[in-house]
């Protein structure tokens, strides 16, 4: 009876570690060390005991924490529409703590880059219209749903373009050193950011490249900066 609990122990983590989804690894892990906890405890190991005790302890902690974290959240009206048409790759819990990273701002024809310096934050443009230029030549307009500055913090290079506030606009505004914080602290999460900006990169080609097709080649892809 010992050695088939303790197969049944080991065979229960190794169906743990090839699992992909992290909440049912910690389910299993829990129930994988109870199991060789009791195993030691019937052979009268307590300090094998002790450890698979505040194994236990430790997986069931993380299992609380995931499931909170998953549980349904129930966005405000406003910001519902803003998740389900850019930001749908992150989780509700995870886009609303990306959200509460950043800051809402009023922009009045102010400058949020400039072509060949790296931007100090990126922008989500919630209200109004921003101009995209390079050397005084006018590239595009970008309506609100798009996002600023992506480019460079995609890829760490300075900006290709100037972009600049037209009138007043309403923006989010995340700034880089948070940004660069939120990737080393939580690389799963920010993989899922990537994924929206890129979603975004792809709708503003798309865009650019239909109000430019008869202009220059090569010109659409200036909408990203």
């Amino acid at each position: 009876m010992n050695l088939l609990l303790l197969n049944f122990g080991y065979l229960l983590m190794l169906s743990a570690l090839v699992m992909r989804d992290v909440l049912w690894l910690r389910m299993t892990m829990v129930l994988a060390q109870s199991v060789l906890g009791y195993y030691a405890w019937s052979l009268g190991l307590m300090n094998n005991v002790m450890w698979n005790t505040v194994f236990v302890t430790i997986n069931v902690v993380w299992t609380i924490k995931i499931l909170r974290e998953r549980r349904a959240v129930a966005l405000p009206a406003h910001l519902e529409l803003l998740y389900e048409r850019h930001f749908f790759p992150l989780s509700r819990p995870e886009f609303l703590r990306w959200w509460k990273l950043g800051r809402r701002e009023t922009l009045r024809e102010e400058r949020m880059t400039t072509d060949g310096e790296r931007p100090r934050a990126l922008y989500f443009i919630l209200d109004g219209l921003v101009r995209v230029t390079r050397r005084g030549e006018h590239l595009t307009d970008l309506p609100a749903g798009h996002f600023v500055a992506e480019m460079s913090l995609i890829t760490g290079r300075p900006a290709n373009a100037d972009v600049h506030a037209v009138d007043t606009i309403e923006v989010m505004r995340w700034d880089v050193e948070d940004l660069q914080e939120l990737r080393e602290r939580d690389p799963s999460m920010w993989a899922r950011i990537q994924s929206a900006i890129g979603q975004d990169l792809v709708a503003k080609i798309q865009r650019t490249e239909r109000q430019v097709a008869s202009d220059t080649p090569g010109r659409a892809m200036t909408a990203a900066v």
